[in-house]
């Protein structure tokens, strides 16, 4: 990303102090603070500020990453890579805006000449798009930050058969699925009828090698007789780290509630409820989506390779 970043000129009025106001987005930050050492210390404020940081991280990563190191050391450190960072995008920025403008009165000299011109009426309808676009963006920053983190999948701690599993909460699955090396490491593989293998359509496909007919599956202390759909775990389950989906089946047969207010799921069992809370991320290896063995300066690095990567092949 390229940002449209001021600079200062000789006689440009800079404020003695930063710019600022709450729920200010990145944009309003740049445009109201040209000078660097102004713009980081709004930028590294969590408290006042806690998405800025993030949206930058979402459009600049490897950018966000220095500059909150460096101003973990200092405001300084910081404003010198901006610093920097401003002076690499002058030049660039500056010859894509006289592009623009440029294209621009073109096309409004062509759209007084003729309201009918198609390449015109086209490039008016896609700048308005686009801004219709970045309000809904800007909005979404403002009044829900959240939506741009991940969404975590739901898990539930349980055994199939005494072996401990992550089970995957799926309404969306028709069935109660198991990957045939899940099978396996629960000793029940020489329990699948092969009778009634085939194949899965779906978003994609996938083989079904059978049917296990009786399972146990504990929740806490208590047992669910399951039936358990087998796919080959090569040709099966989309995602080959799903060992184990909880299907609608199961959801229904013993009246489930997914309570995301409380984040648990709740079974009816007779006339009582028993309830088992969805994982954190911190229970959840990376594979599943969570943070668990997740190694933040590792993730950083390979990242900061592939930016570098990256402009090397420019």
């Amino acid at each position: 990303m390229t940002f449209n970043i001021p600079s200062s000129t000789p006689g440009m009025f800079t404020p003695a102090a930063p710019v600022q106001w709450d729920g200010m987005s990145l944009d309003d930050a740049l445009s109201r603070n040209p000078n660097p050492e102004h713009f980081v210390q709004i930028l590294l404020d969590q408290q006042r500020h806690p998405n800025m940081l993030k949206e930058l991280n979402y459009h600049s990563p490897t950018l966000a990453t220095k500059l909150k190191h460096a101003g973990a050391i200092s405001i300084e450190n910081a404003a010198t890579i901006w610093r920097q960072e401003m002076q690499k995008n002058t030049m660039s920025s500056t010859l894509s805006q006289t592009m623009k403008l440029q294209q621009e009165q073109e096309m409004e000299r062509r759209l007084r000449t003729n309201p009918m011109d198609i390449d015109a009426n086209a490039y008016f309808g896609e700048k308005i798009k686009k801004q219709n676009v970045e309000d809904s963006y800007r909005q979404m920053m403002e009044e829900f930050p959240e939506s741009m983190g991940r969404v975590l999948m739901l898990y539930v701690d349980a055994e199939v058969n005494g072996y401990y599993i992550q089970a995957f909460v799926d309404s969306g699955a028709q069935s109660t699925i198991m990957s045939s090396k899940c099978a396996e490491q629960c000793g029940l593989s020489h329990l699948i009828d092969t009778r009634f293998e085939g194949v899965a359509v779906g978003v994609g496909t996938g083989k079904i090698l059978g049917r296990i007919h009786m399972a146990q599956m504990k929740i806490k202390d208590q047992f669910f007789p399951c039936t358990i759909t087998v796919m080959d775990s090569e040709k099966g389950l989309g995602d080959k780290n799903m060992d184990f989906l909880l299907g609608l089946d199961m959801l229904k047969r013993f009246h489930c509630n997914i309570d995301l207010q409380r984040n648990v799921l709740v079974f009816s069992v007779g006339s009582d409820k028993m309830e088992t809370p969805f994982l954190h991320e911190k229970d959840l290896a990376e594979t599943k989506g969570g943070t668990k063995g997740f190694d933040a300066d590792k993730s950083n690095m390979e990242i900061e390779k592939m930016r570098e990567d990256r402009e090397d092949s420019k």
